[in-house]
């Protein structure tokens, strides 16, 4: 029964499965959506400019059907079409840019635009005869095409409706002067277009409603899933040297508040930087207060300066310590020697004259790098 648990689909999905979603060409859509949306502008258009779009191609027609004047003019074939066509292609331009516009704003609204160029890639599956039969008599296809029967039989009710509810002013179309029929003809086209985006929003409401939790339920995760992700993301070794580098360089910004607390710091003299305490109280090991490079070691040293700290230059000692020992812990036992004579000297002296020599163990020598020398003569 657990096991059961564990597979049913009953958790929200995660960023990174969304994003992987957007990167597969899976996004929330609408056709019904879209169609109703451009149905509306398009009545919007015709309430609103109908007179004009109607004078445009009906002059426009009256123009096509003038021969004698084609005739009449010794031009090339190109250049009659042209002005022929011109003032049609016009229209239709001033027409489409709303058009274009509600489109990606609907599709904006309801799912993201995203621009999926994995979606662009040839798939053979796209001309594949059996793939195409199996799209075309899937279940999928079934549902589609029952969808799409309800859609015309809802949207085609809704039209007869409110033809037959004005069937007596259409007939009565005939005895009107012309002039005023065309009038009435347009305002009963606007009228029956209207109905008709008004019944294509109904459809476009209850699609947007299935493809959204269609969507949803694709997306959604079982708790194994979710746990496979959270392992593959952790488990993975760039992510942890990623997240190990991200704490060290961390708690290396963080200790430089420490600096005042330490005797000595130890330099590079410019790469790394190493501030160190000992407890004559409680008489333990030397510990590291303070360490950095780079930013944090020039950090460090000012904070060193500003407190009146003496900065010595070992830059072996300086290595050894950085990488072998982590803040607030004590220094490794074959440095103690190195460091014992160092703060005896910083102690004794107050860091005046010349620093004493000091050894680092061949086995604790590292490079800039945090390599071993003797693996380098290895």
């Amino acid at each position: 029964m657990a096991e059961d648990s564990d597979q049913e689909k009953t958790e929200e999905p995660t960023e990174r499965r969304l994003q992987q979603a957007l990167e597969d060409g899976q996004v929330l859509t609408s056709k019904e959506l879209i169609l109703g949306v451009v149905m509306l502008m398009g009545a919007l258009q015709f309430m609103v400019g109908g007179r004009y779009y109607f004078g445009e191609i009906s002059g426009g027609f009256r123009m096509g059907l003038d021969f004698g004047e084609i005739l009449a003019r010794d031009v090339p074939l190109t250049t009659i079409l042209g002005e022929r066509l011109t003032p049609a292609l016009i229209v239709i331009f001033v027409f489409s840019i709303p058009l274009i516009f509600a489109i990606i704003g609907a599709q904006t609204v309801f799912g993201g635009f995203h621009f999926i160029v994995k979606n662009l890639s040839f798939k053979g599956s796209r001309i594949s005869p059996v793939a195409g039969l199996g799209r075309m008599f899937g279940m999928n296809a079934i549902k589609e095409l029952g969808k799409s029967i309800l859609k015309v039989a809802l949207v085609g009710a809704v039209g007869v409706y409110f033809l037959v509810d004005k069937l007596p002013a259409i007939l009565g179309l005939a005895e009107l002067p012309m002039e005023r029929a065309l009038d009435n003809v347009g305002e009963l086209a606007v009228l029956t277009f209207v109905v008709l985006v008004g019944g294509a929003a109904v459809v476009a409401a209850v699609d947007v409603f299935l493809q959204w939790k269609r969507h949803t339920d694709q997306l959604r995760m079982s708790k194994q899933d979710m746990k496979d992700e959270h392992k593959q993301s952790e488990g993975s070794p760039e992510v942890k040297q990623k997240i190990r580098r991200m704490q060290r360089e961390a708690s290396e910004r963080g200790s430089v508040a420490n600096v005042s607390d330490a005797q000595v710091v130890i330099t590079n003299p410019s790469h790394f930087a190493i501030a160190l305490r000992y407890d004559f109280k409680d008489g333990s090991a030397p510990t590291i207060v303070a360490k950095g490079t780079e930013k944090v070691a020039q950090q460090i040293r000012e904070k060193a300066s500003e407190a009146g700290l003496p900065v010595l230059s070992y830059p072996l000692l300086a290595r050894a310590l950085y990488y072998t020992s982590e803040i607030g812990q004590e220094i490794h036992t074959e440095l103690y020697r190195a460091v014992a004579t160092v703060l005896g000297f910083v102690l004794q002296s107050g860091a005046e004259g010349d620093p004493p020599e000091i050894e680092v163990p061949s086995e604790l020598r590292f490079d800039a790098n945090g390599r071993r020398e003797t693996d380098k003569n290895a």
